[in-house]
This record gives C-alpha cells, sequence and structure tokens, in this order.
C-alpha cells in the first residue's frame, strides 16, 4: 500500500446514483480512448505444478512468457463445493499488520481451515489503517475513501466480495452517509477517518483513536445518545443530541462512548447552516448501501477494475506512471457464473519474474478466460500462501519482492469447512522398487497421508501397518521380507484401513547374470568385482548385499563379501559368484610380477636381469626402478664385476686413484676390481667414477674378468683389427656373450646401457 493515498485530497462515493454514473463515465472515457484498441495476444504460459489442495480449490503455478517472463501462482476457488468458501481475514485489531501466512494460520482451525490466502487491499503502511472500504456481515469495518483523478488506483467505488446468495461480486458500490436534522438532510463524505477540504465526517467510537485528529481548519459537533454505540451496520441510525458545538480551530475531541462527532471542514458548502446548530437539537445519521451488496457476506474495496464481461477494463488512466509501472501484483477474478473465485499473483522485481504493469495484467487475465477481475495491493505487499500436503500450515507459494513477505493489514482467504475424515490416499517410498529376489527386503516410509478433503492425518505411532494377501512376505513394522518366488500384493494401511497398494514379484534367481572387473590383477594388487543381475524384462534385479556370495577358484587370491579380490600368487583362475540359484564365473590371470617397475615381463631382457637381480649382482633405484636404458658408469661396472666375481672387498689395496678417496661410497669396490686387474685407471692417474662406460672398454672388462679368448668368424665392420680393443670384441663374439647389431656394426664407441650390460653378464656367467 502507497503511503499517498492517505495524505491527498479525498472525496467519497456518492450516494446519488447519478453522480456516481457520472464519475465512472468520465473514467471510462479515458479507458476507451487510451486502452480500447489493444489485443489481447496468445502467450506461451507453462504449468510448473497444479494438485487440489482442498476439495474445492486447486493450487497452479506457471511461467508465463509475454515480454518478459513472469512466474504466477494461482488458486482456483469452486463456490459450488459445499465444503468451500472465500473470506475476508481482518488482523487482530482494527490497524494490526502482520504477513498473509500468519493471519491464515491464526484463523485456521478445524472445521475453517485456510487452504490458501493472499494479501488484501491497500492500506497505510505507517500506522496500518486500511484505505478503502470494508464491510463483514453488513458491518462496516472500515468507511475508507475514493480516491480522485484518473491515475488513482480507486478513482471509482469498486470492491470485491461475496454477496448474500454466496456469490462472488466484483463491482461498482454506493456507501452513503446521510445526517439529519430538524427535517434537512445532509450528506456526510465519510466515516472513522481523517477530514480533508470541504469534507463532513462522522466519528463513532469504533474509531481507533478514540478522538478526532484534524487540521484546525473546521470544526466539531459534539453529539451524546441515551445508549452505547459501537458496531455500526449498514441500515443502522445512530442518533443523539447536540451537546456542544466546539469552536473553530480547534483539532482534537474524545468522542463520546454513548455518541459520536460531526467534524466539519472550514470550506464546506454547509459551513454556515452547520455553525448555527445549538445544544439539545436532535441529529440522526444514516449508513446504507445498493442493494447489489446489501447483507454481503464481506465486501473488501479495491481497484482499479481490470476485466468486464471477459474484456480488458480498466479503471485508471493507463499512461499514468502508477498503472505503467513493471511490478508484482496481486488480483481477484470471477468466472462468468460467478462461483469460482480466482487468486492470483504476479511476482516481479526479480530476475526470474519481472512482473506487470496494468495493461498486461489485463490482456493476461482475458487469455486466462476470467469474466471480471480487479487489483488489489501489489508490489511489496503481493503475496500467496497455500496448504501444502501433509501439514495443515499455510506457507508461502509466491516469491514475495520483500521476502519473506511484508506485513498488511488484510487478507482474503480461501477456506474449507470439510471433517477431517478416513485416510483416502497417501504418498510413500520404499527402499527396493521391482523384481525381488526370494529373501530381499524393503522398507516403506509414509510422507504424508489425506482424507477425501485433502486434510493431513496423523502416522506415528503404529497408525502404518503393512498386510501381505498372498501370505509370502514377512512382515516387520513397514518392512517386509520376501521368502518365496511368484506373486503378492503388499496394502499400506492407515488405522487398520487399506489406502494404497502395490504388487511384488519375486524369483529364485536372476534371469540374466554377469561379472565385470579387471581379468588380469598383478601379485600383491585389488581388484574390485560387481554383478549386473537381471529379471526377465532386462531390468536390475532387486536384492540385498549380503545375499551375493562371492568366491575364487584356482588358488590365485581371496575375495570380500564386497568383491573386492586380492591376487597372492602368479595363475589362472576364476572370480565366481552366487545369487541365490545362479551362479556364474569370470575368468582371470594373475600374470608373474616383474621384479622393477619398469621392465614388463616381455622385456626382451626381462629373464636376464631377473636372474641378475635374484643374484643380488644388479639392483634397481629407491622407487622399484631398474631404468634399462640408462648408460652405465664407471663406478656402477665396478661395484657390478666385484659383485659377480665375488671379490674380497675388505682387504684391498689402495690403487690411489686421484679422484677416489678412501671414504667413496664405492671405494672398495673399485679397489678390488683393480687389485685383480680387471679395470685400470687413466693416465692422469685417476678413475673417473662418474664417467660413462663405452662398449669397447665393457669389452675389456669382461674379457678380463672372466678371462675370455679367441677370435670370432664374425667381423664387425666399425672395429678394424688395428682398433685398441680388436682382440677383447673379438673373445666377446667368439663366446657369444655379443653379436653386435643387425647391420654388422659393433658400436665400440657408444656407451653401453645398464640392461646391455647385465645382458653381457649373464651371457658370460653361462659359460661357466
Amino acid at each position: 500500500m502507497i503511503k499517498w493515498i492517505i495524505e491527498e485530497r479525498m472525496v467519497v462515493a456518492r450516494t446519488r446514483a447519478s453522480i456516481m454514473q457520472k464519475r465512472i463515465t468520465s473514467v471510462l472515457l479515458v479507458f476507451i480512448m487510451i486502452f480500447g484498441i489493444i489485443g489481447v495476444p496468445a502467450k506461451a504460459q507453462t504449468v510448473n505444478e497444479q494438485y487440489p489442495i482442498s476439495s474445492g480449490v486447486t493450487y497452479s503455478q506457471y511461467t508465463y512468457k509475454s515480454s518478459s517472463t513472469n512466474v504466477i501462482n494461482h488458486l482456483a476457488i469452486n463456490l459450488n463445493d459445499p465444503y468451500t468458501k472465500v473470506d475476508l481475514g481482518l488482523p487482530s485489531y482494527y490497524n494490526g499488520k502482520d504477513r498473509v501466512t500468519t493471519t491464515a494460520n491464526r484463523h485456521s482451525v478445524e472445521g475453517n481451515r485456510v487452504v490458501g490466502a493472499i494479501n488484501g487491499s491497500f492500506f497505510d503502511m505507517s500506522e496500518g489503517v486500511p484505505s478503502f472500504l470494508i464491510a463483514q456481515n453488513n458491518h462496516i469495518i472500515n468507511g475508507g475513501v475514493v480516491t480522485e483523478g484518473s491515475e488513482q488506483y480507486m478513482n471509482v467505488p469498486t470492491a470485491f466480495g461475496i454477496n448474500q446468495n454466496g456469490q462472488g461480486v466484483i463491482d461498482y458500490f454506493d456507501f452513503d452517509i446521510t445526517l439529519s436534522h430538524n427535517g434537512a438532510s445532509y450528506e456526510i463524505s465519510g466515516m472513522d477517518r481523517i477530514r480533508n477540504g470541504k469534507e463532513i465526517i462522522v466519528y463513532t467510537p469504533d474509531y481507533y483513536k478514540g478522538y478526532t485528529d484534524n487540521n484546525e481548519y473546521g470544526y466539531d459537533i459534539i453529539v451524546e445518545g441515551s445508549s452505547s454505540i459501537n458496531n455500526i451496520s449498514f441500515g443502522d441510525t445512530i442518533s443523539g443530541t447536540i451537546k456542544e458545538v466546539k469552536p473553530y480551530g480547534e483539532s482534537k475531541h474524545t468522542i463520546p462512548k454513548n455518541g459520536f462527532i460531526i467534524s466539519v471542514q472550514g470550506g464546506s458548502p454547509l459551513n454556515k447552516d452547520f455553525s448555527q446548530w445549538k445544544a439539545g437539537e436532535k441529529i440522526d445519521v444514516s449508513f446504507s448501501i445498493d442493494q447489489t451488496w446489501n447483507n454481503a457476506q464481506f465486501i473488501l474495496a479495491s481497484g482499479p477494475m481490470l476485466v468486464r464481461d471477459g474484456k480488458p477494463y480498466i479503471m485508471m488512466s493507463t499512461t499514468s506512471s502508477r498503472a505503467k509501472e513493471i511490478a508484482p501484483r496481486t488480483v481477484v477474478a470471477l468466472s462468468k457464473d460467478k462461483k469460482t473465485v480466482h487468486y492470483i499473483t504476479v511476482d516481479g522485481r526479480q530476475t526470474s519474474s519481472k512482473g506487470m504493469n496494468m495493461v498486461q495484467l489485463a490482456n493476461y487475465l482475458v487469455e486466462l478466460g476470467v469474466d471480471t477481475a480487479i487489483n488489489m495491493d501489489g508490489g511489496g505487499s503481493t503475496t500467496m500462501g497455500i496448504r501444502k500436503y501433509g501439514s495443515n500450515e499455510v506457507v508461502l507459494a509466491s516469491s514475495p519482492s520483500e521476502p519473506p513477505g511484508r506485513k498488511v493489514n488484510t487478507i482474503l482467504e480461501a477456506v474449507s469447512t470439510a471433517p477431517t475424515s478416513e485416510a483416502k490416499t497417501m504418498k510413500y517410498s520404499r527402499t527396493n522398487v521391482g523384481t525381488m529376489l526370494a529373501g530381499t527386503s524393503s522398507t516403506i516410509t509414509v510422507q504424508y497421508v489425506l482424507d477425501q478433503y485433502y486434510n493431513p492425518l496423523s502416522f506415528s505411532n503404529g497408525e502404518i501397518t503393512l498386510t501381505s494377501v498372498n501370505k509370502t512376505l514377512a512382515i516387520n513394522g513397514t518392512t517386509f521380507t520376501t521368502t518365496t518366488a511368484g506373486s503378492d500384493y503388499v496394502y499400506i494401511n492407515h488405522n487398520g484401513k487399506a489406502v494404497q497398494s502395490f504388487a511384488v514379484t519375486i524369483v529364485d534367481a536372476p534371469a540374466s547374470m554377469k561379472i565385470s572387473g579387471s581379468n588380469a590383477v598383478s601379485v600383491g594388487k585389488n581388484s574390485t568385482y560387481t554383478t549386473t543381475a537381471l529379471d526377465a524384462n532386462g531390468k536390475n534385479l532387486i536384492y540385498n548385499a549380503n545375499q551375493l556370495q562371492w568366491s575364487v577358484e584356482g588358488n590365485i587370491g581371496t575375495i570380500t563379501s564386497a568383491g573386492k579380490f586380492t591376487a597372492t600368487k602368479p595363475g589362472k583362475g576364476s572370480i565366481v559368484a552366487k545369487l541365490g540359484t545362479k551362479t556364474v564365473s569370470y575368468p582371470i590371470e594373475v600374470p608373474e610380477n616383474s621384479i622393477f617397475t619398469d621392465i614388463a615381463v616381455n622385456h626382451p631382457y626381462y629373464e636376464q636381469l631377473k636372474y641378475l637381480a635374484e643374484k643380488d649382482y644388479v639392483s634397481g633405484y629407491s622407487d622399484g626402478s631398474f631404468k634399462p636404458n640408462n648408460e652405465l658408469t664407471r663406478a656402477h661396472s665396478a661395484v657390478i664385476i666385484s659383485k659377480v666375481l665375488g671379490l674380497d672387498t675388505t682387504n684391498v689395496k689402495n690403487p690411489n686413484f686421484t679422484d677416489v678417496s678412501t671414504a667413496h661410497i664405492y671405494y672398495k669396490q673399485i679397489a678390488a676390481v683393480e687389485n685383480a686387474g680387471i679395470m685400470g685407471g687413466k693416465e692422469d692417474k685417476s678413475f673417473d667414477p662418474d664417467g660413462k662406460l663405452t662398449r669397447g672398454q665393457m669389452a675389456v672388462i669382461i674379457a678380463n674378468a672372466f678371462k675370455l679368448e679367441g677370435i670370432s668368424s664374425t667381423e664387425f665392420k666399425d672395429v678394424p683389427s688395428d682398433f685398441w680393443a680388436y682382440t677383447q670384441i673379438q673373445a666377446l663374439a667368439k663366446n657369444n656373450v655379443t653379436a653386435g647389431y643387425e647391420d654388422g656394426t659393433y658400436k665400440p664407441n657408444s656407451y653401453i646401457t645398464r640392461a646391455h650390460f647385465g645382458l653381457f653378464i649373464y651371457n658370460s656367467l653361462k659359460l661357466k
């Protein structure tokens, strides 16, 4: 609600039909000129969700796309339903404010369940005072105003309500307050509100302030009667005699409990008449409304009217800033037979929902198919709450632009008067759905239970039970276990009454089953195996995890109940799974592990290097690798030769190499091979321990170490007879330690790799 409505100059709806019609006609001219040519284009609307929330109320949420995207919440209320009504929700005191959901829940009791609600009409946000006419069962709760100017929301007196026949009404109203004095009648502008220019206001004991509080440009006539006055209704007349006419300029006077005050603005045309009235004279004030609204269940004035006779009918200037604003909107609409009431909210001022202006709103409502519609307070006040399944609490359905929703003065309620009855439906889930293996369990969890009117029912403390129709299921609380292959039905009962049921198909084995997992696992390694078990329809069979039995054939490893296999020794075997009466196997192999991480068992020198490693002649690195393609250093060759030949490394003579001190890590091995005449130093008295070993140098070392001799019939193209290591290379070839390369070369100056050195050592050892 916007505060300016209270603060602007206001005028009351005129009593004479001709005066009211004159105002309506003037606004209609604006409507015809500005809005009459606007069409109603077809737009895309997607239903996000839709379901009944009581026997006569259906909730829907749409995403509507036109020039922008909007989220719309909609309650369709069927007044033909005997247990459904529309009601006015009032605050706990006259100018009270609360959130829509809070007020709705306060009013919701057994036999009068509020199942949906929207915010009502405009109000003063600072004081909570309603702006326009409010009446309930003919009792006038707020007299209200009608604002002047076609740019105002309610510039003609329009309202929504339920008439005495229980039909929805959206129409004009004619609220009349008449003062009688000494045979003359006067029209009063309003009741129990601030007095404005040229107005006459009657103040009754129902006025929430208890005193007049107007400007100084007028005077008050104090009237007292013989009995207390309150709860004034249409058709009532209050009477009394003038006690005192207060002087002009006094603004505050207490309203008598057994009387009322007539407050006259100084600029009123009847100012002179009132100023001459005297104490003791009788005054009557009568309150009435036109026949359309007389004895209505309630009246809630608002505006503008948006749709009439199924066509756009905006009762305000569509070029005004208020009508053009894109904002959240709240609407009440009616079907043509007046028996379906629509509560509609349009979320706004959000990325997901922009809101609508009055033209867009009217177009949308016409497209929706309503007959008449009227605008309620919008903007931050726009809120819808509903009762969701499983609870009587009214919770937010819309997305207010001021979360969790602005506190408002009035709300409109959709009410179910249906009594709580037996269970009719429920929502539930179960842990296992599908064809089940005998011995499998499933647990039922109930989310909510509803009666035939969608009232929630309790389902705790054993109120939910299960029944096996064919007695093939073992029941334990809300859990059942299958026992025998075949078919059965489960009934879910609420307090002994079957509410839902479902079929259960039971088998003693899967129709098909296969095992998945690795078909090769190294010794000491793990691999997890799973099964796919299908029923006759090709769908996953349901079974308990402990029903699947795993085993291993072939003495190659062990397997856990979860299918985790650990390989223990090389060999071939099978993983075996048994489920019910069906057994399947899956062949696997545990290959021999490589002695080094970077040498596969199919490496061309795998057996040779494995032999040397097992004899501890060679070793790898700390990371488990051998690095076979790395070039060999002179120090490492000395270490390997000393191990292979079993040289004494405890009592060695220091060869006094300049670059190998006695503290060197390989001093003893280097000294041992030098002492044995296998490897010598260089001319500069150094050993060059980190230097790379060539294939020619390797031939000399191997020939010396194993005392190899002889001349081969094979001549290497790159080793002439005058080559310094020719004799030793020939000795290696003669003894089949080396065969050179396929191109007939030996590559004597290339550095030897760790793998090739190991090969030559192995070949030399096999000569023994």
